[in-house]
């Protein structure tokens, strides 16, 4: 399966993931997390659309340890994301405190959310 599918996956099934956050100025390592939504994004500043993932961190790797688990992380860029495994030992996750699929407009194209 791709990156893309296990994401795609773990959202629908309510699993959490571990990945690996490459995104230039943070810090190397494992994340874990629940993701909620990937989704079509397009940014204010440009015209391309790319895809963006937001995902409650539970534990890891974190640039701000001042700040308790769990907490969301996001958006995120899609293709910052690599080695994703989903966690199927793990317990499903019911959704986190003031997530809603319905309300906001960034979850306008859908590829995957919780719902």
């Amino acid at each position: 399966m791709t990156k893309l599918d296990d994401i795609q996956k773990a959202i629908n099934d309510k699993k959490p993931i571990s990945f690996e956050y490459n995104k230039e100025g943070k810090i190397r390592g494992i994340r874990i997390g629940n993701p909620h939504a990937l989704y079509i994004f397009t940014p204010i500043d440009n015209d391309s659309d790319s895809m963006r993932l937001d995902i409650v961190q539970t534990s890891g790797v974190t640039d701000t340890p001042e700040k308790p688990f769990p907490r969301w992380m996001g958006p995120i860029r899609f293709d910052d994301i690599d080695n994703v495994t989903i966690l199927n030992d793990e317990p499903s996750f019911e959704p986190f405190e003031g997530y809603n699929p319905n309300s906001s407009p960034r979850y306008d194209r859908p590829i995957a959310k919780v719902r």
